[in-house]
């Protein structure tokens, strides 16, 4: 009986840790939002309080919430309108006039052919943002009398969103939840072939909704140089 214990209890934490493996990701980012709400002293630049950043709507002045804090876009991520390139219109939805960086469009363009070559079809609606439009954004819900914090659940505060580096595209289809959808499960199976990663995914949605129409080309990720 003495030699039986030790068994078990290795094969029981064997099995412990081979349970919890597939959600080890979303456990780290659990226990990190945990310590930013209940210890936001220990992270750097976020205070015990709040976060000491914040933007303006108009002539008021509102906190970036703590889900934000401390990933405001550096101006040299910002893209320059001038150098951005406009989507074939084949590739965009309904009659918009999309723009992004020329090495995410050519990245856009060769992951596009590569679906229709599986019968599935990308279409985008909507690429680069000025903080002009975040801005709009944003206001256009307060104007719903929509609180700040849902809002920002939903929209980057201006500056902070991946749509203001020229790099990030929405895609779009009809009639179903783009997260149900043919085009997200080729998107999830194949768009890290072609650099684009999905910046806000479902296991982070408490926090900031799940937005799976959402991907992100990182500069390193398989980009021409521009």
């Amino acid at each position: 009986m003495i030699r039986v214990f030790p068994n078990i209890s290795h094969l029981f934490t064997k099995y412990i840790a081979s349970s919890i493996k597939p959600y080890y990701s979303l456990i780290v980012r659990l226990f990190f939002i945990l310590v930013i709400l209940i210890c936001p002293g220990l992270i750097p630049g976020i205070s015990r309080a709040e976060c000491q950043e914040t933007f303006i709507i108009d002539t008021t002045e509102y906190s970036v919430p703590l889900w934000w804090c401390g990933h405001r876009l550096d101006s040299a991520a910002l893209a320059d309108p001038s150098e951005l390139v406009r989507l074939p219109e084949k590739l965009c939805y309904a009659d918009f006039r999309i723009y992004v960086r020329p090495g995410t469009r050519d990245a856009l363009v060769t992951m596009a052919k590569s679906a229709a070559n599986d019968s599935v079809f990308l279409v985008v609606k909507s690429g680069y943002r000025s903080l002009w439009y975040q801005r709009r954004l944003i206001k256009n819900r307060l104007e719903k009398e929509i609180p700040i914090d849902d809002i920002l659940r939903l929209v980057a505060p201006p500056g902070y969103s991946e749509h203001h580096t020229g790099r990030a595209v929405d895609f779009v289809t009809d009639g179903v939840f783009f997260g149900k959808s043919a085009e997200y499960q080729w998107l999830k199976e194949n768009a890290a072939s072609f650099g684009f990663v999905e910046s806000f995914p479902k296991d982070t949605s408490r926090i900031i909704h799940w937005e799976p129409w959402h991907w992100y080309l990182p500069p390193e990720k398989h980009e021409i140089s521009e």
